[in-house]
């Protein structure tokens, strides 16, 4: 009984969900009902919550395939995308390794920001550098921490070519 009841909801869902992708989804757990549900609340157990909702009987796809429930049916994976997932997942290690001007975390996330290998020491200097610019409190989340440093950067001469555009 629950089941049936379950997949009623989704199949409501699924049906009066915007057509069209008018919803942005989550940069963090994607598109689809859990985005919608969860919508304005912050916190690992929303984000939690959302992405599993989303990848429920295969609800996230559905979306996308067919543009509903906030999900874009045209959109582009970007390097952007994985730099932000990057950030995310490895955030302290990030501050531990910018702190230190080395390590390898920092060599990943400027690999995935496209600097090649000669300039990477003077990137590694500048993230030291600027340490307390781009970790600026506790409670800085990758977003905040790669739009500090892209801001940064862009101000610098030779670093200035790989702020994301």
């Amino acid at each position: 009984m629950k089941r049936t009841t379950a997949v009623w909801l989704v199949a409501s869902l699924l049906i009066l969900a915007p057509a069209g992708g008018a919803l942005a989804g989550d940069t963090d757990i994607g598109c689809g009902p859990g985005t919608q549900i969860w919508d304005g609340n912050s916190g690992l157990a929303p984000k939690v919550l959302g992405a599993t909702t989303n990848g429920t009987f295969g609800l996230q796809t559905f979306g996308i395939t067919f543009g509903t429930i906030g999900c874009n049916s045209g959109g582009t994976v970007t390097a952007d995308a994985r730099l932000r997932h990057f950030a995310a997942g490895n955030l302290d290690q990030l501050a531990e390794d910018m702190a230190r001007g080395d390590g390898d975390a920092l060599e990943t996330f400027a690999h995935l920001m496209g600097i090649p290998e000669q300039d990477r020491p003077v990137f590694y200097g500048f993230a030291k550098q600027h340490f307390a610019e781009i970790f600026a409190g506790d409670e800085v989340t990758e977003r905040d921490m790669i739009a500090a440093l892209q801001g940064l950067l862009a101000d610098e001469d030779t670093l200035a070519v790989y702020v994301g555009g």
